[in-house]
């Protein structure tokens, strides 16, 4: 009885060992397969992102073999492209890479994920937090109090829109949260500012930065660094007209006039005037010889005389003069919208869809009977028939003489 219980007791170990190397070979024991990113989790300048899978293997797999996968999506839930090892043997350790370049991405977060066969066995994610490139080719030109202001557009996909700074003194923003790419078009970018008459004789400075979203599903942005300076001087304003005015000369030739009665004679007088002042001259009677009169006034004196010979201009020295007062000196952006190519559509306003009610008015019945009642007065329908039942019976009768003249004639010939 013991020997048997010890020969079942070696029987039963050898089936253990037996089925547990048969377990393993059919099922194998891989070690945890990994991912690293590089440059890091966070990428912030232009270059190439590079991820590597790796799994090492294992020893106790007979025979088998297994593939590794690697696949990227984009921040727009795009594929970014994907990689595979092929086929290899479980004894050996398998590696995958893949890799994209970020000049020409959006950003956002960019997941990779790597799986052994059609198991995921590990993902990491990689954010791009780029901003764009410097603005170049930027310059400023002035008209009046106009700057007009001109750069070469961006290329980022994902570009926000553009920031201009005025940089004379301590910085001042001229566009807050920028102007959009709909400035520009394929001969660049435009936008002029209005800076009012207190610019008038300045020089000034300004830059621009260009902005881009931190991902597709926000509107946050980044700015690029500042371009080259750009700089300005305004004209200076105009000299004002002249306050002083001098009144034209008039002269008044004299008249004379003559009578005679009771052997009397009255002589002629001559009055001559001059713009600041007046002579009135002698003048004879009878033969009696009245002392000349003169009396002098000047422009500065207060009395103002009026030509008769030119009235506009001297009337000017009894007109008041008003000026009106300087508009505010505030900064105005004028943008000029670029036209979109043929063919394509872009929203320029943040506002939804307004829905506006009509109301729709029906006539009465009483204006319907009126119009019927006009319209078959202005037709006269009955007298329309009475003639249409005359003519009808015109054409019948002619019908029936026809057929009468036939028959005579048949039967006479």
């Amino acid at each position: 009885m013991k020997a048997a219980t010890q020969l079942l007791m070696r029987v039963g170990v050898s089936v253990g060992i037996t089925g547990a190397v048969v377990g393993m070979a059919a099922t194998p024991a891989f070690a945890a397969a990994s991912l690293t990113i590089s440059p890091g989790s966070t990428v912030t300048s232009n270059g190439t992102v590079s991820a590597t899978g790796t799994d090492s293997g294992s020893t106790t797999a007979i025979g088998q073999s297994r593939t590794l996968n690697l696949s990227l999506s984009t921040p727009d839930g795009q594929s970014g492209g994907s990689w595979s090892s092929g086929s290899v043997s479980s004894t050996r350790s398998a590696t995958v890479k893949g890799s994209f370049d970020t000049s020409n991405a959006i950003n956002g977060t960019y997941t990779f994920t790597l799986k052994v066969n059609s198991s995921t066995a590990d993902t990491a994610n990689v954010t791009l937090r780029i901003p764009p490139v410097k603005v170049s080719s930027f310059n400023v030109t002035a008209s009046g109090t106009v700057a007009h202001f001109t750069w070469s557009p961006n290329s980022e996909r994902d570009l926000a829109g553009y920031d201009l700074i005025d940089v004379t003194g301590s910085p001042r923003d001229l566009t807050p949260g920028g102007v959009g790419t709909d400035v520009c078009d394929s001969n660049g970018c435009s936008v002029d500012v209005d800076f009012g008459s207190s610019a008038q004789g300045q020089s000034r400075k300004f830059v621009i930065d260009a902005l881009r979203y931190t991902s597709p599903s926000h509107s946050s942005t980044i700015a690029s660094a500042d371009s080259d300076p750009a700089s300005v001087t305004f004209p200076t304003p105009p000299p004002p007209p002249s306050s002083g005015s001098t009144g034209g000369g008039g002269t008044s030739g004299g008249s004379t006039s003559g009578s005679t009665g009771g052997g009397g004679t009255s002589g002629g007088s001559t009055g001559g005037s001059t713009a600041g002042g007046s002579t009135s001259g002698g003048g004879t009677s009878a033969g009696s010889t009245g002392g000349g009169r003169t009396g002098g006034s000047t422009g500065g004196s207060g009395k103002h005389g009026i030509s008769s010979s030119h009235p506009s201009a001297a009337l000017k020295a009894f007109l008041p003069s008003i000026k009106a007062g300087a508009a505010p000196s505030l900064p105005s952006v004028v943008t000029e919208v670029k036209p979109l190519p043929e063919g394509t559509y872009k929203p320029t306003l943040a506002y939804p869809d307004q829905v506006v009610n009509e109301a729709l008015h029906k006539g009465s019945t009483a204006t319907i009977a009126s119009v019927r009642n006009e319209l078959v007065r202005v037709l006269d329908v009955g007298a329309l028939w009475r003639s249409l039942a005359g003519a009808a019976l015109v054409l019948l009768v002619a019908a029936h003489l026809r057929a009468w003249v036939v028959g005579a004639e048949a039967s006479d010939s």
